[in-house]
């Protein structure tokens, strides 16, 4: 995958609208960071924290819900990456939205997309954040199969890595960059 030839896509086909304003209490919003490590494309995930209210223990990208300080659900996904991992990403840095994502929970998840020249350095807050995970994203995204004990028109798919599952609302986000013509 080059990072650049899909850089230039997301720019033209999914390039970030004014700043989308939330429409339900359950919106929330994501960071999609895809950055090169030793000459390969990775994608940053997280654990999130067993104690957490919501979805404790499970892989997701850096985000959470909006809050009405929020200006956008771009804010919303800047704001949770600096709480969750005291990373400022600049809104300057971010290319384009991907189209949005239900969860069977009911929440309505935008996922904001960008593309570093290196992953920045990161901290982690325990109290949100229990592991965060540096994936190669095309053996990532090799691992792409049909999530079994759901009707076929949810068209649920699950990814591995390691022994983590990546399910739900983060698998149908990386269906869709797995999608992208720059991917294949």
């Amino acid at each position: 995958m080059d990072l650049k030839l899909l850089a230039d896509r997301l720019r033209s086909e999914y390039s970030l609208p004014e700043a989308p304003v939330p429409k339900t209490e359950k919106s929330s919003a994501v960071l999609v960071m895809l950055y090169p490590r030793h000459r390969q494309p990775h994608v940053l995930l997280i654990q999130r924290s067993d104690g957490l209210r919501l979805h404790p223990g499970q892989i997701s990208f850096p985000g959470g819900t909006y809050e009405k300080e929020d200006a956008s659900l771009l804010t919303t996904a800047l704001r949770e990456t600096r709480e969750e991992l005291d990373l400022d990403i600049p809104e300057s840095q971010v290319l384009g939205l991907l189209p949005q994502v239900q969860t069977l929970t009911g929440f309505t998840i935008s996922p904001f997309i960008t593309i570093l020249d290196r992953l920045p350095r990161y901290r982690k807050n325990p109290d949100e954040v229990q592991k965060v995970l540096e994936i190669p994203l095309l053996p990532l995204l090799s691992t792409h199969h049909p999530e079994m004990g759901y009707p076929p028109k949810k068209q649920m798919v699950a990814y591995w890595y390691l022994e983590y599952r990546v399910w739900g609302a983060t698998a149908k986000i990386l269906n869709r960059i797995r999608r992208l013509d720059a991917v294949h």
